[in-house]
């Protein structure tokens, strides 16, 4: 949460998930301190995600529970942005106008870009803006207020990150190095001791070190053209699917550009900007993807590949092969991660204590919560039913 001008992200989060209270206000899904979170606000912070997944990882929604997660997780966000709100308001934080001024105006430049064509439209850029906040039923000086109580908020949060977080130190990070190299070259010796003295920094090694195997095996720039085939399809449905992958295939083996096919055809919407071109990292991507991104060559464009989310072609414009790390390389990425950390654990603890101290009420109901519930019990059951059975073998 540190402050800088990228934060619009946060702020323009205010104007795409908050929707304003309705004169008449509407039921809602939890109350902080007597505060409401409205139905309206939860359910369009929602339905965002739910965009936000559908358009970069839809087989993620088709998990058992996948919306009820989300959801759980949302309410949770409203809370804790609720709380911190109104911490902010007690602690009499000051906005002055230029952060405001700054604030809006870089919600305002988020909107250059033509959703419909992935392409930079400023002039466009004040109408969108302006047909968003209308949308979200939202006057400019109600968006100023929420995106002021999202300053302060951050500003609090500050405040503590200041008082509260240790400067990382070159022997900080080297002490980590150490630690992930002994994963990184498998040192059985070391890993051991690690896990029986710190068992929590072995873990957090043990992560590290398997995200660097990951960031620098063999990797492949691909250009990717992508058709969705959801569970809901029928078999006619999906042979359309099949028929105009081939299509496609077909008219880029006769000259047609790939990224204008990408353009044409592919129905990732956000792979529109960069023109559909991605990085693969060996042994991470669907396997019917992974064995055909790594086995042609560079240049080559696959025929349709198939996979439980859709149809996909591809082109191998770039390929890495495997790289070795030393400490030179990461240095200053694990200063920052370490720096973040520190961030991060005084933010939630702080979160933690606003928690532990707040009357807070949720009304909302997920079925997963019923369905934990219900294994639980029948965990407990025959927990039970174990211990009445060895009482009476003991007899």
């Amino acid at each position: 949460m540190i402050k800088t001008n990228k934060l619009a992200a946060a702020a323009l989060a205010v104007l795409t998930a908050v929707t304003l209270q309705a004169k008449v206000i509407d039921a809602s899904v939890a109350t902080v301190n007597g505060e409401p979170i409205a139905t309206s606000e939860y359910e369009t912070y929602l339905n965002n995600v739910l965009e936000q997944y559908k358009t970069s990882a839809p087989q993620a929604l088709q998990q058992p529970y996948a919306q009820d997660i989300l959801g759980k997780e949302v309410l949770n966000n409203l809370i804790s942005t609720k709380l911190v709100t109104q911490a902010a308001k007690e602690a009499k934080i000051i906005v002055k106008e230029s952060e405001l001024t700054e604030e809006v105006n870089a919600v305002k430049d988020s909107f250059q870009i033509d959703p419909k064509t992935g392409k930079q439209d400023p002039k466009g850029a004040e109408a969108r803006y302006k047909a968003a906040l209308k949308k979200q039923g939202l006057t400019q000086k109600t968006f100023e207020k929420k995106l002021s109580e999202e300053i302060a908020a951050r500003n609090l949060m500050e405040q503590k990150v200041k008082e509260q977080v240790k400067p990382v130190e070159e022997e900080d990070v080297k002490a980590l190095y150490a630690n992930v190299e002994a994963f990184l070259k498998n040192n059985t010796k070391k890993i051991k001791a690690l896990e029986k003295d710190d068992p929590k920094g072995a873990q957090e090694a043990a992560a590290i070190a398997a995200k660097l195997k990951q960031l620098t095996s063999e990797q492949v720039l691909i250009g990717h053209i992508y058709l969705a085939v959801t569970k809901d399809m029928t078999p006619a449905d999906v042979k359309k699917k099949e028929e105009l992958a081939k299509k496609i295939k077909k008219e880029i083996d006769g000259g047609l550009d790939f990224s204008t096919a990408v353009r044409n055809y592919t129905e990732e919407k956000q792979a529109l900007a960069s023109g559909g071109d991605m990085i693969l990292i060996k042994g991470v991507a669907p396997k019917e993807i992974d064995a055909k991104a790594f086995s042609l060559s560079v240049g080559k464009v696959s025929d349709p590949i198939k996979t439980d989310v859709g149809y996909h072609i591809i082109k191998i414009k770039e390929k890495r092969a495997e790289k070795q790390v030393t400490y030179d390389d990461i240095s200053q990425n694990l200063a920052q991660y370490l720096a973040q950390t520190r961030v991060q654990e005084v933010l939630i603890s702080y979160v933690k204590e606003l928690y532990d101290k707040a009357d807070i009420k949720v009304t909302k109901k997920f079925e997963i919560d019923e369905v934990i519930a219900k294994q639980q019990a029948a965990q407990a059951a025959q927990s039970d039913l174990a211990v009445q059975t060895t009482k009476v073998a003991d007899k």
